[in-house]
């Protein structure tokens, strides 16, 4: 998932299941299964998955598009 931002909205990511780094401007912030971490409006975010397994996330945005 490269880098993005949104306009007007802020990004939510819980971690459903795996491992992966979260993208976030010039930062790398591992995540795992629990996880939430938050995406401001307008900074750049992503995720990546750097291992071999599926990583599953909920992502909701706010206020919804």
């Amino acid at each position: 998932h490269d880098l993005h931002s949104h306009k007007g909205m802020d990004k939510v990511y819980q971690v459903i299941a795996g491992l992966g780094l979260f993208l976030l401007e010039d930062k790398e912030i591992p995540m795992e299964t629990g996880c939430i971490l938050v995406a401001p409006e307008n900074v750049p975010h992503g995720i990546l998955n750097n291992s071999e397994h599926r990583l599953i996330v909920l992502a909701i945005l706010t206020p919804s598009p």
